[in-house]
């Protein structure tokens, strides 16, 4: 949803339901949705709660954002590759086909860091001017195991206009 800094807890509510064991995560996504707000000086966000059971991005990839804010509430949180220990030209189409620990796209299990329980980061993208081709390099945590993991993620609403306009317009060829 778009939303803004004082809208957010009354939408999670209406979402979520107003239990009093859920206050507690409704009072912080609601505080970091005004602090994101805060710090770029906007208006409204895109909020994303997300309730999912498998990786969404299993590869390690940049964005094309200027910034994104990602927190973990349960599960295992985002991993990211430091870009000094990373072959960035080893993403996408450069993996030539092979797995991420399998393309030099790093060179030791122990580079890859992972976000805790609770962390909040800003992710910086390709999209941030000047940043180009050193956008934070992430992923969505990797387990041998099913998982669940509640994750949140505030885009700047460009992203969210962006990709609705996208839609529409390929809906209607």
């Amino acid at each position: 949803e778009v939303v803004g800094p004082d809208e957010s807890r009354k939408l999670l509510l209406d979402q979520l339901g107003e239990f009093s064991n859920i206050s507690p995560l409704v009072d912080d996504i609601s505080n970091i949705t005004k602090i994101f707000c805060d710090l770029f000086k906007i208006n409204r966000v895109w909020l994303r709660l997300d309730a999912i059971d498998s990786p969404m991005c299993p590869r390690f990839h940049t964005d094309n954002v200027k910034c994104r804010l990602v927190t973990t509430y349960y599960g295992p949180g985002t991993q990211w590759l430091p870009n000094n220990l990373a072959d960035s030209a080893k993403l996408g189409p450069g993996n030539n086909g092979l797995a991420d620990e399998e393309s030099g796209l790093y060179f030791d299990e122990a580079d890859i860091e992972q976000l805790n329980i609770g962390d909040v980061a800003l992710l910086k993208g390709e999209g941030w001017k000047g940043n180009e081709g050193n956008g934070l390099i992430h992923r969505s945590p990797h387990s041998d195991q099913k998982y669940k993991r509640l994750y949140l993620t505030i885009d700047f609403v460009e992203l969210y206009l962006k990709i609705h306009q996208n839609r529409l317009q390929n809906s209607m060829l």
